[in-house]
């Protein structure tokens, strides 16, 4: 199972090229990979401990993923705390000769590529396609809050607040521990 992830970068640092640096609990490998790429590989960066020019995240995410660790996927977002180094904790794949679980494994391979389509039809205003295919991931994926969190962004977004807090409010009740679900239903009450 492939986990993603949003992750602050931090940014406003004293030195002249703002960094973050990555480090892991076992060496793994960092690639960077646009929203674009279907393939989802991308560029070799290296190994951990490895420090990120922050400006080369934008429109790209980082993938985390080694021999026998679980592979990561993480969508960076500048933050100002100040904060340069992310710890990744990595963790060993377990071995499954049952088809059913690599079945289980490829849907949801297949959810986050949709996850990350839809974050990217967002970030590129296209609101229609993030509603479009955060429903395709919603009858996939039907116990998953995060369709209905872009679908309540793109909602937001296009000043929709009543939309939006629908999207929302469904999102919590999947995901009631997400604290970060209670500020956008704040936001889509203004």
């Amino acid at each position: 199972m492939s986990c993603l992830f949003f992750l602050l970068a931090a940014s406003g640092f004293s030195c002249t090229t703002p960094t973050l640096t990555l480090i892991s609990n076992e060496k793994v490998n960092i690639n960077l990979v646009d929203f674009d790429d279907q393939t989802g590989e991308g560029d070799v960066l290296g190994e951990t401990p490895i420090a990120i020019d922050i400006g080369k995240l934008k429109k790209q995410y980082i993938r985390v993923w080694g021999e026998g660790v679980q592979s990561q996927y993480w969508i960076v977002k500048p933050m100002t705390e100040g904060k340069n180094e992310l710890t990744i904790k990595v963790e060993r794949k377990e071995e499954h000769d049952d088809g059913e679980a690599q079945a289980k494994i490829q849907e949801q391979n297949r959810a986050y590529r949709m996850l990350l389509r839809a974050y990217k039809a967002l970030t590129a205003k296209d609101w229609e396609s993030t509603r479009e295919i955060s429903k395709q991931m919603s009858q996939t994926q039907p116990d998953a809050a995060a369709p209905h969190l872009l679908t309540g962004l793109s909602f937001l977004a296009e000043g929709n607040a009543n939309k939006a807090r629908a999207s929302f409010l469904k999102a919590k009740n999947l995901d009631p521990e997400d604290r970060d679900i209670d500020e956008l239903i704040r936001l889509s009450k203004k």
